[in-house]
């Protein structure tokens, strides 16, 4: 996400032929006359999820498989039954019963064919997610389409606008500044990412209650660089509303998606591998990663906004009154994005002091950043 909203499976293992295959299947058909999508994990027990096509937002699914079939219940906040599903497997489809207090509906599910839906027209979802979306969403996403909206001009560069309307997201795409390569390079990244948002707001909406908004602020577009803001509110359940910033940076050059040392590195040797920060805790490279961060990145960019916003980066005169910016802790994982005048880092605060974060003042200048340059900004 973004913080995008996680949704996880318990996955138990049970031989059971029909279902060996894979841990998670798709399936697409009808409750009564109603289109559903169907996603299951397991095998004895059974987890998953579903939605009907006209809504698009999630059920969740609990139940198990037996000897007798397929049986699965939908359940209320308050831990109370509200569906029952009655299946059984015939001919590589699922058919039976939905039952819904004393409405009762006739179900028939047909697996999906995960490399027909590939090669299909659904598949160039897949490509639009740029390889990250699973079959179950990949059919979600197969209902959206995109409205083109506003045009405006950004640091000499004409931006197009596009909404989601069912999901209410919206981001743009480059019609001018750079050559067509590069905007074709550009654009089909950051349509992945509108095509994400999406997802992240449909998946949110699912909670009862719920509210998902995002706020997209282009930051910098020039020869070498995009950097685009994210802003998200939402409340998916749970104890707390909560926001965050998933900015989006981009190398121009090749369309890689950039991490902070691609263009800030301030240690000794090559950064830690890019996908360091996604390994297990014991791996070497994250523990580079970890470590770099805590020992050589925050204290760095503590003393420098110390020199350039002394008054800003004082700690408070009471101890848990105020923000206080001068703690190491709260800028080794810093929310970063690019602004004409420099790199923008933004702390990071525990939920009591979540008002703290997204100062506007914590801008490095670029000579300063440009002392000690990651990779992408010493290309040429």
């Amino acid at each position: 996400m973004s913080r995008s909203t996680v949704w996880t499976m318990a996955l138990i293992a049970c031989a059971a032929p029909a279902w060996a295959e894979t841990r998670a299947d798709v399936w697409q058909g009808e409750i009564g006359k109603l289109p559903v999508v169907v996603e299951l994990s397991g095998e004895g027990s059974l987890n998953g999820q579903y939605f009907y096509r006209k809504h698009l937002r999630d059920l969740e699914l609990q139940g198990v498989r037996d000897d007798s079939g397929v049986h699965l219940q939908v359940r209320d906040r308050d831990d109370r039954i509200t569906e029952r599903w009655e299946l059984r497997e015939r001919g590589g489809a699922l058919e039976g019963q939905w039952q819904a207090g004393k409405r009762k509906l006739p179900v028939r599910l047909q697996r999906v064919d995960l490399e027909a839906l590939r090669a299909g027209k659904d598949g160039e979802r897949y490509r639009r997610g740029g390889g990250e979306v699973g079959a179950y969403d990949a059919l979600r996403l197969s209902e959206l389409s995109l409205q083109r909206g506003r045009s405006a001009e950004f640091q000499g560069h004409r931006l197009q606008w596009w909404n989601e309307p069912r999901s209410g997201m919206d981001l743009f795409t480059v019609e001018s500044g750079y050559d067509q390569a590069t905007r074709s390079r550009l654009n089909r990244i950051l349509e992945q990412r509108l095509w994400r948002s999406a997802l992240d707001a449909l998946q949110c909406r699912s909670a009862e209650n719920s509210e998902f908004e995002q706020n997209v602020t282009p930051r910098l577009l020039d020869r070498r660089f995009l950097s685009v803001s994210l802003m998200s509110s939402y409340y998916c359940g749970g104890a707390h509303p909560d926001f965050s910033d998933s900015p989006l940076n981009l190398d121009v050059r090749s369309g890689r998606e950039l991490d902070l040392q691609d263009v800030l590195w301030l240690g000794q040797g090559r950064p830690p591998a890019a996908d360091a920060e996604r390994r297990d805790y014991d791996d070497p490279e994250y523990r580079r990663l970890r470590d770099y961060r805590d020992d050589t990145l925050a204290p760095w960019i503590v003393g420098t906004l110390r020199k350039l916003r002394p008054q800003d980066m004082a700690a408070p005169a009471k101890p848990d009154e105020g923000c206080d910016y001068s703690d190491p802790q709260v800028w080794n994982l810093p929310i970063w994005h690019l602004q004409p005048g420099g790199l923008y880092v933004g702390p990071y605060f525990a939920r009591v002091a979540r008002a703290c974060e997204y100062p506007e003042w914590s801008v490095i200048p670029w000579k300063l950043v440009e002392r000690h340059p990651g990779a992408a900004l010493k290309a040429k």
